[in-house]
């Protein structure tokens, strides 16, 4: 009888080692899932064939230039989604309207992929008498937004982009989406 129980006592600690084991793969695929590095097809080497950037937030009519590092032969571009994003022999590219676009660079028979995501702010101009509210919003691709105030005693703005008229005068009021800002001017009567 006492063999049976240490018997079963042995059988229970592998199963503990195995749930910890699944538990630490599924912390790290998830972590890994959420960073930067699950978008990318590889690891990029330092002498390799690929762009400047994988990735572009640009603001509406805002440009940038992309090019191909590791080369020095003529690349061809193009746009998946030209009314969103267009770009020119160079590699210089143009945020039209808002949304998502793919810049393709074809170089030696390889394909070298850019996204492109076009974001703008709902209303650039905002004229509110004293107690308003209005709801800030990004128009395109851009899920969380840093929204401030400049000058708080005017307006202020909270983590949701609902602004609230405080006294009369002047502020702007800053939409922070992955480096890029969105300004909105706000006057209070």
């Amino acid at each position: 009888m006492g063999g049976l129980n240490c018997k079963r006592r042995f059988l229970k600690k592998p199963y503990k080692g195995i749930i910890i084991i699944l538990i630490s793969l599924i912390v790290i695929f998830s972590l890994y899932r959420n960073s930067g590095l699950f978008y990318r097809k590889g690891i990029i080497l330092p002498f390799s064939l690929h762009l400047n950037r994988q990735e572009v937030y640009l603001a509406k009519d805002e440009e940038f230039r992309l090019f191909v590092y590791g080369i020095n032969k003529r690349v061809k571009f193009h746009s998946t989604n030209f009314r969103v994003a267009g770009v020119n022999f160079n590699g210089r590219v143009y945020a039209y309207q808002t949304g998502k676009a793919f810049i393709i660079a074809r170089v030696d028979g390889k394909r070298l992929k850019c996204r492109v995501k076009v974001i703008d702010i709902n209303k650039e101009r905002l004229n509110l008498e004293v107690g308003d509210t209005y709801r800030l919003g990004i128009k395109g691709p851009a899920f969380f937004a840093k929204y401030k105030s400049s000058n708080p005693n005017v307006a202020t703005v909270n983590i949701f982009g609902k602004v609230k008229a405080k006294n009369p005068g002047n502020t702007t009021i800053t939409a922070n989406v992955k480096g890029k800002n969105l300004i909105c001017n706000v006057v209070v009567r």
